[in-house]
């Protein structure tokens, strides 16, 4: 079968529905949103997908994604649901067919109608099927803790600055702190600007206008270089039970800070000419890290099924539980390196994040520059020449230096 096949077909002379790149919007890590552009009466609006790629990975002849089958087969769904219900509308409104009219049809609620809670788990559900579940994991966390503290299910129009006010004001009642609350708070604010974007609620209602996300300055939970060494020369027997939770630890460190999802969902298909090459769920970013021997000798240990970890199956994550088993899952090896840290007698508790921070600690002690530590971590650089030059010898730069730190762990 032939994908999106006469994309730009016409339901009728005055409508045109198609899937394209947004060209204009380039995003920091050199990605273009993918996005429906719906053509009525001459007027134009786009309905994100919640997808960003390179542009070199886009078939515009076919209206594919490169090397992404499951992507596609999502998109070619959401297609037909959009194309299905544009027909529906230009039937019934011909002649008087309403672009904000249209879009809410689209989305299948009118602007009155459609909901903040909603709209959020429309949002929600998009980055699933997209495969975005890093993103997704922060925007279900954000529902569920708002909810718990004010009534979303209402218009876009019924919540107000007083409202968001009395939001900050409950939650910091209940004892969060100002970081936790400016997390949930900015997930909010992006849900409101994309209602504004896809025309559910005008620009002059926004609420977080007047309002500042406020945050404080905290000291990142860090492992010494003595306490990591500590940690990677423990002598463990391998029928310890906790031997693969120490050994998970040890490839956070080594794969540059890994986030624990994108560990997880590692599998044979990333291992290409002695690289892990994956893209973080999170946010698109695509990441190459060499596959030196001491990374080799700990996923040995591994029983390898669908995943290189073998802790969760690829089989798993196509069901509406996705989010919840990896959450799950995290869940349960930070409650494991938490235990080593307290058998270690390490003063940080030990979870997953502390690695990423650790590693970026440690290679700044040992001389690295902050740029080459951010292109390590996948963050933007600080220093347009320094990029510039990173851009051409980046790869040989960060192997260099991923494997100076982890040969002084091991020393």
């Amino acid at each position: 079968m032939q994908i999106f096949a006469d994309r730009c077909h016409k339901t009728n002379s005055m409508a045109t529905i198609n899937l394209s790149l947004d060209t204009r919007r380039k995003k920091v890590n050199d990605t273009y949103p993918l996005v429906f552009k719906i053509t009525c009466n001459r007027k134009q609006f786009m309905i994100g997908t919640g997808i960003s790629i390179p542009a070199q990975e886009w078939d515009a002849d076919n209206g594919i994604i490169r090397n992404a089958p499951q992507i596609n087969e999502e998109l070619v769904k959401l297609d037909n649901l959009y194309r299905s219900r544009l027909m529906h509308y230009v039937i019934q409104n011909q002649g008087s067919e309403d672009v904000n009219e249209l879009k809410c049809h689209l989305l299948n609620k009118t602007p009155n109608e459609m909901t903040i809670s909603e709209f959020w788990k429309i949002t929600i559900q998009q980055l699933i099927q997209m495969g975005r579940l890093g993103g997704a994991k922060i925007y279900v966390q954000s529902l569920a803790t708002i909810e718990k503290y004010t009534n979303l299910n209402l218009p876009f129009q019924k919540f107000g600055y007083r409202d968001l006010l009395q939001l900050e004001q409950r939650m910091h009642q209940s004892g969060m702190s100002v970081n936790g609350m400016a997390v949930y708070l900015r997930c909010f604010r992006t849900i409101c600007n994309n209602a504004i974007k896809q025309d559910l609620v005008n620009y002059e209602w926004y609420p977080f206008r007047k309002y500042k996300i406020r945050k404080e300055k905290t000291s990142p939970r860090v492992l010494s270089k003595a306490e990591l060494k500590t940690y990677f020369n423990w002598n463990i027997p391998a029928s310890h039970p906790e031997y693969n939770f120490w050994n998970i630890g040890k490839l956070l460190f080594m794969l540059r800070g890994i986030n624990i999802t994108d560990l997880l969902l590692l599998s044979e298909t990333n291992l290409k000419n002695e690289r892990i090459i994956y893209r973080r769920s999170k946010t698109g970013k695509l990441y190459s890290i060499k596959l030196n021997n001491e990374i080799k000798d700990v996923l040995f240990q591994f029983t390898s099924t669908s995943t290189l970890l073998g802790l969760v199956e690829l089989k798993d994550m196509n069901d509406s539980r996705r989010i919840e088993n990896l959450v799950q899952r995290r869940k349960v090896i930070n409650h494991h390196l938490t235990k080593i840290g307290k058998l270690l007698g390490l003063r940080e508790k030990l979870t997953t994040y502390v690695f990423r921070y650790s590693y970026a600690n440690l290679a700044k002690q040992m001389g690295y520059s902050k740029d080459i530590i951010a292109e390590a971590l996948g963050h933007e650089y600080g220093n347009a020449v320094t990029g510039i030059y990173l851009e051409q010898f980046d790869q040989e730069i960060v192997d260099r230096m991923n494997q100076a730190l982890i040969e002084t762990l091991l020393d």
